[in-house]
C-alpha cells in the first residue's frame, strides 16, 4: 500500500481548523501535516495545544503569510522527506468533507493523480459557479483537459508526478495552473464526486479572482 499523507494548509481558521483535523483523524489512518501559513488570530497556538503531542499530526509554520500554494509546497516537500509516496490536500475551513478521504486513498492506489469534483448545482454560490465556468472553458480549450471541476482544491497525487505538476502560484490559481500542466503533458487522472459545504459564499474564488487567473493563462500556455 502507498504511504499517503494528508496535508491541511491553514490560515486564520481557528476552531474550524481544529474540527477539520479531528474529522480527518476519524476518517483516515494516514499521518497529517498541518501548515499554519502565518496566521495572526492565534490558530498556531490552538493547533499546537490540540495536536502537539499527537504522533499522527505534524504542525509546521510559516512565520509570515505566503499563500496557500506556498503552504501546499511546504507540506508536500516535508512528506517526501518523511518517505511519503502520495499526498491528499484538503482545506482547513470545513468545506471539504473528510469522509471522502478513503475514496482518495483507494483511487491513489490505481491512479497517479486524483481530483475531487463538486456538482455545479444551486447550492454553489453564484460568484463561484461563474468564476469556475469562465476559467474552465478557456483552460479546456487551450490545454485540452476535460476536468469536471477546475477549481476544486480537494485533490491528491503521487510523488512521481510532483515535478511534472509543480506550481509556481502562491495564492489563487494553484488548481488552474496544475490543470494546465496536466493538460499540456497529457497526464492521466481520475475524478471522484465530493460534497462541499459553503461556509462563506464570499470566501474562495470569485469573479475577480477568476479574472486574475485568466490573465495568468497566457503565461502558463507559453511556459
Amino acid at each position: 500500500m502507498l504511504k499517503i499523507f494528508i496535508i491541511v494548509p491553514v490560515y486564520n481558521e481557528g476552531n474550524r481548523s481544529l474540527e477539520t483535523i479531528k474529522n480527518v483523524l476519524k476518517n483516515s489512518k494516514c499521518r497529517v501535516i498541518v501548515i499554519d501559513d502565518g496566521s495572526t488570530d492565534g490558530t498556531y497556538k490552538k493547533l499546537n495545544k490540540a495536536f502537539g503531542k499527537n504522533d499522527r499530526v505534524m504542525v509546521l509554520r510559516h512565520i509570515i503569510n505566503l499563500g496557500k500554494g506556498a503552504a501546499m509546497k511546504t507540506g508536500a516537500e516535508m512528506v517526501w522527506k518523511l518517505g511519503g509516496e502520495a499526498v491528499i490536500f484538503l482545506d482547513a475551513d470545513g468545506q471539504h468533507n473528510p469522509k471522502h478521504l478513503k475514496k482518495f486513498e483507494k483511487e491513489l492506489e490505481r491512479h497517479k493523480i486524483v481530483f475531487g469534483y463538486r456538482e455545479m448545482d444551486k447550492n454553489m454560490p453564484l460568484v463561484r459557479k461563474w468564476g469556475n465556468i469562465m476559467a474552465s472553458n478557456l483552460v479546456k480549450t487551450l490545454f485540452n483537459i476535460k476536468k469536471k471541476d477546475l477549481l476544486s482544491g480537494y485533490l491528491g497525487f503521487r510523488k512521481e508526478v510532483y515535478e511534472k505538476i509543480k506550481w509556481s502560484s502562491c495564492r489563487y490559481g494553484i488548481e488552474t495552473e496544475m490543470a494546465t500542466k496536466i493538460g499540456r503533458k497529457r497526464l492521466a487522472f481520475a475524478e471522484i464526486k465530493v460534497d462541499t459545504t459553503y461556509i462563506d459564499k464570499y470566501k474562495g474564488v470569485t469573479l475577480v479572482d477568476a479574472m486574475k487567473i485568466l490573465l495568468k493563462i497566457p503565461y502558463w500556455y507559453f511556459n
